[in-house]
């Protein structure tokens, strides 16, 4: 599989594109596009790459991407069987930077947004807890088409306006520029989607990747800001932090589904990453938390 330039821009007098999914297939590529992307999961459980980051995703998920970052949304087998047991909802948005004209960018009343533009370079998370953004994406397609375009800007600069925002990916990380180096990464994560149960070897990733071992290490640390190491680990602690949320199975069970060799590494490791322990995480996510219909 590998990633794919995507074009949302429909018609051509279509400034934005307003999307409700039930069909997680298509977003289920590893792709990129010129427009950014502000997206809620409504209803949905996967896992979500960006640029260098792992991120669980589960209902309420939003998220601002910024213009040709890559992602990848990998929703759990349920919602991208044929029978659809569990239907996702999903609402997006794509628009272009100038979707306000050419020269709004250039206005000093537009400061903020660009630094929004700029932010979302390294996808920005929001919160569900905010309603206004539940309801912006859920009224959208009802509006006339001048309607849309006032509604997202005034979402966008409300958006500027919180204390803080939380981005996923890196400072370190180096967006591939080239078309061979999306198509190498591509070729490295999907090995690891496939094989992290298992241990995965240095020198099979990097045979897979046409290097050799010491070369791979820098092209990966160079690509992505972490070791293979640190990049697999993560994503293990991703599919665990899932199982904590989703099944009954105990910590021990998830530990070694997850591709990790010993009981302690996998409690030191998830701590590193997620700051709490496995228990404590699995006691959090079982708290009800307020929804939007």
């Amino acid at each position: 599989m590998y990633i794919q330039r995507l074009d949302h821009s429909g018609s051509q007098a279509a400034t934005l594109s307003v999307r409700h999914d039930h069909t997680p297939q298509n977003h289920n590529i590893w792709h990129y596009h010129e427009e950014l992307e502000f997206i809620y999961i409504k209803k949905g459980n996967g896992t979500f790459f960006v640029g260098d980051c792992i991120q669980p995703f589960s209902d309420g998920f939003l998220v601002l991407i910024g213009s040709n970052t890559p992602h990848y949304w990998l929703f759990d087998e349920q919602y991208v069987r044929e029978d659809q047991p569990a239907p996702a909802e999903i609402h997006a948005v794509h628009f272009k930077v100038d979707f306000c004209g050419a020269d709004f960018l250039n206005l000093p009343d537009s400061r903020a947004i660009k630094k929004i533009y700029k932010a979302a370079e390294r996808a920005i998370s929001l919160d569900i807890q905010h309603s206004f953004l539940p309801q912006f994406f859920i009224r959208l397609a009802e509006k006339s088409p001048l309607s849309k375009l006032s509604s997202l800007l005034d979402t966008l600069c409300t958006i500027t306006e919180l204390p803080s925002l939380t981005t996923l990916v890196s400072e370190e990380y180096a967006n591939p520029q080239q078309q061979e180096d999306y198509r190498r990464m591509n070729k490295i994560f999907e090995h690891i989607r496939l094989h992290y149960r298992s241990k995965i070897r240095l020198e099979e990733i990097a045979q897979l990747a046409g290097m050799t071992s010491n070369s791979f290490c820098r092209y990966f640390k160079q690509k992505t800001g972490k070791t293979l190491v640190q990049f697999v680990n993560e994503f293990r602690i991703g599919q665990a932090c899932k199982m904590l949320s989703d099944t009954r199975a105990s910590i021990k069970e998830i530990c070694f589904d997850c591709g990790f060799q010993n009981f302690v590494s996998f409690h030191k490791t998830f701590k590193s990453i997620t700051a709490i322990t496995p228990s404590s995480y699995r006691d959090a996510a079982r708290k009800p938390i307020n929804t939007f219909s």
